[in-house]
């Protein structure tokens, strides 16, 4: 691992005077792109079983995706209620989810029970199909309270599939200008996840400027350089990075939460999609870790047991 860069940053830090504060996932794109990534990705990898097996449920998603019904999204008495408490719209504590998710876990169950898979993930499948609904809620509400165990790790991942693609329906179907920076500004102002993920754009029109990402609802949203990702503290901010992995991927450590962030540049590498590639890049973690670091915000597809315990 390198060492910390505390200037590493030191480049034109954004070409555009005033980027746009929120970018809103793109339905058509989202999971198809992240399947290739995660394809192209496994190919020789280590965790080759790993990432062909999340790069099919990121096809499964899209499917599920294209064959959800319409679900139901705030309206703008709802949306004014949340910008009055600078809350987001779509915060799981505040908008309830309605039976459109269940429709998009069936679909999941429906095309990965069609695919060649480990006994673990068969054996999770197997349990969310004979589950009643009431049971399923109650795990979607332990999964998006972080509170799985590894003991129920296999199918908090179909779970938490299932809960993305209906969190970044709606988010997508959201007006960027209905959504207004929280009182916490990692927070994903559509759905008020903390950000799981960074990246400095490649894209004319955002040229080096910087997002936040959410790992629930794939909102992005504008965020300085060289400021924590978890605490937004400017101090004791550095940069580390494994040379096999190339100068793309980084860790962004806070030594005033002690916690670190991956940061995607595509600057440097316009084909990294930052949940497929940081799954590939778990070499990163286990060295920021053992320096010393906590992750801000986990891996959703590395529930509780760490790679251990996932479904393949």
């Amino acid at each position: 691992m390198s060492g910390p860069q505390a200037g590493s940053a030191a480049i034109e830090i954004g070409a555009v005077a005033k980027p746009p504060f929120v970018r809103l996932p793109d339905l058509a794109a989202v999971f198809q792109s992240r399947a290739a990534r995660l394809e192209a990705l496994a190919s020789g990898h280590p965790l080759a079983d790993y990432l062909s097996f999340i790069g099919q449920l990121a096809r499964a998603q899209d499917a599920a995706l294209r064959a959800m019904p319409p679900g139901s999204l705030p309206g703008p008495a709802e949306i004014a209620s949340a910008q009055a408490a600078r809350q987001a719209p779509l915060d799981p504590r505040h908008w309830r989810r309605d039976a459109a998710w269940l429709a998009a876990l069936d679909q999941l169950l429906a095309r990965m029970g069609e695919a060649e898979l480990p006994a673990p993930a068969q054996a999770a499948l197997a349990q969310l199909a004979g589950l009643e609904q009431r049971h399923r809620e109650a795990l979607a509400d332990r999964v998006l309270r972080g509170q799985t165990s590894a003991l129920d790790a296999a199918a908090s991942c179909f779970v938490w599939a299932a809960l993305q693609v209906h969190w970044t329906r709606m988010a997508a179907l959201l007006d960027p200008a209905d959504l207004r920076p929280l009182a916490d500004p990692c927070a994903c102002p559509a759905c008020a996840a903390a950000a799981a993920w960074s990246l400095v754009h490649a894209a004319s029109g955002l040229h080096n400027t910087r997002s936040l990402a959410c790992a629930l609802c794939a909102t992005e949203w504008h965020h300085v350089r060289i400021k924590c990702a978890h605490c937004a503290s400017t101090k004791g901010i550095a940069y580390h990075h494994v040379a096999e992995l190339g100068a793309g991927i980084k860790a962004e450590t806070c030594d005033e939460c002690r916690t670190y962030t991956k940061i995607f540049y595509l600057t440097q590498d316009p084909a990294l999609d930052p949940p497929a590639d940081d799954l590939a890049s778990l070499a990163l973690d286990v060295l920021v870790s053992e320096a010393g670091w906590d992750r801000a915000v986990p891996n959703p597809f590395l529930l509780p047991g760490g790679d251990d315990s996932a479904p393949g």
